[in-house]
C-alpha cells in the first residue's frame, strides 16, 4: 500500500436525497469537445519544413561522400608514397650493392694486369721485343721545297669592276 496518496471517500458516499447542482465555476473548467484543424497556412509551411529538412539531409549527405572521398584520397596518396619510398630504398641499396661489386672487380682487374706481367705476357705469348736502335728508320725532308700561292691575273670586265668595288670598301 502507498502511503503519499490521499482519497476522497466523499465520492463514495450514497447522495441519492439531495441533488447538487453544478457549481459556475464546474462549468467553465469543462472542456469542449472541439478539434481545432490547422489552416492551409501552417500545413504549407510544415511541408516547406520537411522540404528544407530535405535539402539538409542531402547536402549533409554530400558533405559526408565528398569528406569521405578527401580523406580516402589522402590515404591512398599515403599509401603510394611510403610504397615509393620503399622503391626507393630497395634501389638504393641495389646501387651500393653494385658500386662495391664494381669495385671488387676493378681491384681484381687492376692486381691481374700489371705492368712486368703485360710485359711478361708481350714477349712471351706474342713475340714482342724491346725496340733497339737498329731498326730505327729515320726519315729527311728536303727543305728546299716551298709552298708559293699563285694569285689570277684574269683582267674581265667583271673581274675590274668587282676589284674597284672592293677597293671602295676597304
Amino acid at each position: 500500500m502507498r502511503s503519499g496518496e490521499a482519497y476522497d471517500f466523499s465520492l463514495f458516499e450514497d447522495h441519492s436525497d439531495a441533488v447538487q447542482e453544478p457549481l459556475p465555476e464546474e462549468a467553465a473548467v469543462k472542456q469542449d469537445n472541439v478539434i481545432v484543424l490547422p489552416n492551409r497556412a501552417q500545413q504549407k509551411r510544415k511541408k516547406a519544413k520537411l522540404r528544407g529538412h530535405a535539402f539538409r539531409a542531402v547536402a549533409s549527405c554530400v558533405v559526408i561522400v565528398l569528406m569521405v572521398g578527401v580523406f580516402s584520397g589522402f590515404v591512398y596518396g599515403q599509401v603510394q608514397l611510403s610504397e615509393l619510398a620503399i622503391a626507393v630504398s630497395d634501389a638504393n641499396q641495389a646501387l651500393s650493392e653494385q658500386e662495391s661489386v664494381y669495385t671488387q672487380l676493378q681491384m681484381q682487374n687492376e692486381s691481374q694486369q700489371s705492368l712486368s706481367e703485360i710485359e711478361e705476357k708481350a714477349t712471351t705469348q706474342l713475340g714482342m721485343s724491346k725496340i733497339d736502335s737498329s731498326r730505327l728508320e729515320t726519315v729527311d725532308w728536303n727543305t728546299t721545297d716551298k709552298g708559293q700561292v699563285v694569285q689570277s691575273t684574269d683582267n674581265g670586265f667583271l673581274a675590274k669592276v668587282w676589284s674597284y668595288i672592293q677597293s671602295l670598301f676597304s
